[in-house]
């Protein structure tokens, strides 16, 4: 067994080199550290699936033979592998971009002075024609952008920017990095961004999570934009709107949101200012009460962009039987390349589901034989297949599951996976 782990407590730059190594190491298995930062999680519940990753509870240290690390060179900060140093016969890779040496002794060791670790495997990856989607494009972005600080911290090389250019050639998504990176704010700025998290109004139309706050901004604040994005980000809005008087009769508007679900532009050009879809803003010679108003009133006439679940839902072609052993389960799992299956009854009734993280549970030989009822995930939720692909992929997020079978008239017509939204979002 081969993998490809980082450091604990990684950022987007462990995580990109590490999914990044996996193209220059195939058949490698991708584990991913217990401890990531916050982004990192937020960035890893959605693209989980997709990634094909695996958690390191799920990876027996004792069956790998070859161990290869991404930004960083020290035993130290892997999770809990510190028993592999002793092991003559592993053979171990380190990419890292950082220059101070490491306790690995490795048998391959690239290392080079660059601003992110993951643009040395890019050059590899460049240099051999290795093909990836725009899905790995723009976390690898996200990878350059986190460790150079948007290119802008005096450790960027050119070979950052050129790999920077060659993954925005290659359909790098500058909204999806934007939208996970933080900007820079200064104390007044913060000060507004706490007000706006404190005291705003949060609402959905057609499964697109809005928001919109109005407060008092310093005369000739600049960067309201970065304080809008950055309060859309944290409350996890799709569309973010800031209302911000200047002057008793004179009043900031400016919008933020995700151009695939609501066209922040075309409101704004309706009240005098101008944008593109997925940002605009306008100033109105009218009181802030007034400028709410009409904010709220384009908003309810807004018609967004809602993808529906049966747009991308599928038949249930594969589904495990409560009785059917666990190993059989882990096979059904291993050959249909899914991470998650539903589980039905007889009549074709949902009981719930089994996935990677249920099997990784069995720790004997013996346990294998074990039903799949003795582990399944229970009390599933369902949706229908009006719903929208945003709202199911909510209620993925909020219990950690792949799949939800999809309802209509008290039986099953189908299931929607995260997989299959995620395909969606990024047009593959």
């Amino acid at each position: 067994m081969q993998i490809v782990t980082t450091h604990v407590n990684s950022d987007f730059d462990a995580l990109a080199s590490m999914v990044a190594a996996s193209f220059l190491y195939p058949g490698v298995t991708r584990m991913v550290p217990s401890q990531v930062q916050p982004a990192v999680r937020e960035f890893l519940t959605v693209h989980w699936d997709l990634l094909q990753l695996k958690p390191r509870r799920a990876i027996d240290p004792a069956a790998v033979e070859r161990l290869i690390v991404t930004d960083t060179g020290s035993w130290e900060r892997l999770d809990d592998l510190r028993m592999l140093a002793e092991r003559a016969d592993l053979e171990t890779i380190v990419w890292d971009h950082h220059m101070a040496p490491g306790s690995i002794r490795a048998g391959e060791l690239h290392r080079e002075e660059v601003g992110a670790t993951v643009t040395l495997l890019l050059e590899r990856i460049q240099e051999m024609d290795r093909a990836f989607a725009p899905m790995h494009a723009t976390l690898f972005l996200l990878g350059i952008y986190d460790d150079t600080g948007g290119l802008t911290y005096p450790s960027t090389t050119a070979r950052d920017a050129r790999m920077t250019a060659y993954l925005l050639e290659n359909g790098a998504d500058l909204n999806v990095v934007a939208a996970y990176l933080d900007s820079a704010l200064d104390e007044r700025h913060l000060e507004l961004f706490n007000r706006m998290l404190s005291d705003s109004e949060q609402f959905e139309i057609e499964g697109v999570h809005l928001g919109l706050c109005v407060q008092d901004a310093d005369k000739g604040l600049n960067n309201l934009a970065r304080v809008v994005s950055k309060f859309q980000e944290i409350k996890g809005l799709d569309v973010a709107f800031g209302i911000f008087p200047i002057t008793a009769n004179k009043t900031v508007v400016v919008g933020r949101g995700n151009p695939r679900l609501f066209d922040v532009g075309a409101l704004v050009r309706q009240l005098g200012g101008g944008g593109h879809p997925g940002a605009g803003s306008a100033v109105l010679k009218a009181p802030a009460a007034e400028a709410r108003a009409r904010v709220r009133a384009l908003i309810a006439q807004a018609e967004p962009e809602s993808e529906r679940v049966s747009d991308l839902m599928s038949p249930v072609r594969l589904a495990l039987a409560p009785q059917d052993s666990l190993r059989e389960a882990a096979g059904r799992l291993r050959d249909s390349h899914r991470s998650v299956l539903l589980v039905l009854d007889d009549q074709g009734g949902v009981l719930g589901a089994l996935g990677e993280e249920q099997l990784a549970k069995v720790r004997d030989d013996a346990g294998w034989e074990h039903p799949v009822s003795a582990l399944m995930r229970r009390d599933l939720d369902v949706v229908t297949p009006e719903r929208t692909t945003r709202e199911a992929l909510r209620i993925m997020t909020r219990a950690d599951v792949g799949v939800l079978p999809v309802m209509e008239d008290g039986r099953v017509v189908g299931e929607i996976t995260r997989a299959a939204i995620m395909l969606s979002l990024y047009d593959l």
